[in-house]
């Protein structure tokens, strides 16, 4: 469930948690998405950016708050056995008056309302507003929040380092501590990301990750398909096209810069070609993650395709394909490719759209005489009226005399990448990737398609071990990686 609410406000979480009373309350998970930075006339730095954490709520928690400082003027000293307050004759003994913000709403259940004005001392200033807030429930609860803004002392050519105490209140009006966590750091302008995707077929893109501190900074980059809803989240957001690490110094002048990437299949391909890209980068010197979305801002592809099958039926593969929208759509190639050769066309079938415009299913159907022994790949090229091409996904059938539900090809593999072709994949299967020791190097749930690429496996010997649905035997297969 989510949902999406205007409030007025300013956050940023993760650190050690102080629990003054029993029960714990957890915030942590930070991902930092700055959207943009500048000086304002008093040289300050002016960071527009969207914040993601997470929230273990404390048991019967109504209300939760943040106050966030400078890290230079954090002094940590609030025992949380009462809320903290901003005027020096109040019970929090003026704890708040070097805090850059403070922000809070209530939530209990559904509910999610902001807060206009903070409860236990209402002079509190910093309050913040027109920025939107997401949340996703689960265990612990992720929060987005997006478009803050916030001002802070120094210039923006230097690292901006916060820190953060965050509690939680049971009582009406906010009066008592729940729960608290303190001396929360995070960082939002360094490492600096951007990238950029450029929007001829297939898809590609370029990123760079950069740092203003002048100083060696070990990365770890990865770069992952948005699902769609234009939030990063690490479980939906689960198709990783690139990953790798690198070094910040002064031999590359402290940035690494990716060049032109393609990201193939998914390149080429409905509806993963027309979403944007995130680039997420993890260091071991700084306490948060760091986000960057590459914006897809292209025109669509021309064709959705809503599925494709392709199953060997003795000396004859039976392909079919259903497509939910077409565009301009003049027909579909369809190619075959066996081993290490070249992608041949075998077939030809026009668009059954009028104009090569439709909304509705369209369902088509092709047999390939194949009596080869091999694995054969297939997949179709769709072609619009302008000439312009895009593909579908790859599907894998079975040479004529293999036999087994489960082939794995190449095996041996060279270069730690693996293909997985399945049979009776309808419902569903769980594969694990299981190496010597018994332990599970690689896992995938709920598989719906034939076809499974396994990358950067190390060189050894392994079992995939596969369990198709409705079935309690699984089925093993050993493959060989030599690199």
């Amino acid at each position: 469930m989510k949902k999406i609410i205007l409030i007025i406000a300013m956050v940023a979480l993760g650190g050690s948690i102080n629990n003054v009373k029993a029960d714990p309350c957890y915030f942590g998970n930070i991902g930092i998405d700055v959207k943009t930075t500048y000086s304002d006339q008093l040289g300050r730095c002016v960071i527009v950016f969207d914040f993601y954490f997470d929230i273990q709520h404390n048991p019967g928690g109504k209300y939760f708050w943040v106050h966030i400082w400078p890290t230079s003027l954090y002094t940590g000293n609030f025992s949380y056995d009462k809320p903290p307050t901003f005027s020096t004759s109040g019970n929090g003994n003026g704890y708040l008056i070097n805090s850059l913000t403070t922000f809070g709403f209530f939530h209990q259940g559904s509910a999610l309302e902001p807060q206009l004005t903070y409860l236990p001392d209402p002079t509190t200033p910093g309050f913040q507003s027109s920025y939107t807030i997401t949340e996703t429930v689960g265990t612990p609860d992720r929060y987005t929040i997006r478009g803050l803004t916030i001002t802070l002392p120094q210039g923006c050519s230097i690292p901006q380092s916060l820190t953060a105490d965050a509690w939680e209140s049971q009582a009406d009006q906010s009066q008592k501590v729940g729960c608290s966590s303190t001396n929360i750091p995070f960082y939002v302008n360094d490492p600096g990301l951007r990238g950029f995707l450029f929007c001829q077929t297939p898809r590609t893109y370029a990123f760079e990750v950069y740092t203003i501190s002048n100083t060696d900074m070990n990365i770890n980059y990865k770069v992952a398909i948005d699902n769609g809803d234009g939030i990063y989240n690490a479980i939906s957001d689960n198709i990783i096209v690139n990953s790798g690490t690198t070094l910040l110094d002064a031999t590359n002048s402290y940035k690494y810069q990716s060049g032109i990437q393609g990201y193939l299949p998914y390149s080429n391909q409905k509806p993963e070609a027309d979403r944007s890209l995130w680039v997420v980068v993890t260091t071991p010197s700084r306490p948060n993650e760091f986000y960057a979305l590459i914006t897809n801002s292209c025109t669509p592809l021309p064709v959705q395709f809503a599925s494709f099958t392709a199953w060997r039926n003795k000396e004859n593969v039976m392909l079919k394909w259903v497509t939910a929208t077409e565009l301009n759509n003049k027909g579909f190639y369809i190619e075959r490719k066996s081993g290490n050769g070249e992608w041949q066309v075998m077939g030809y079938i026009a668009s059954q759209a009028a104009n090569g415009n439709s909304n509705e299913n369209l369902f088509y159907n092709y047999t390939d005489f194949n009596n080869l022994k091999a694995v054969s790949q297939y997949r179709i090229r769709q072609v619009d009226l302008d000439n312009k091409a895009s593909y579908s996904d790859i599907r894998l059938v079975k040479g004529l005399e293999q036999t087994g539900n489960v082939v794995v090809f190449p095996n041996p593999s060279p270069d730690g990448q693996l293909n997985i072709v399945l049979d009776n994949i309808e419902g569903g299967a769980t594969i694990r990737l299981i190496d010597m020791n018994g332990r599970v190097v690689k896992e995938w749930i709920n598989v719906t398609t034939n076809k499974l690429n396994i990358n950067y496996v190390s060189s050894g010997m392994y079992t995939l071990r596969v369990w198709m649905k409705g079935t309690n035997e699984p089925l093993n297969v050993k493959v060989m990686v030599s690199k």
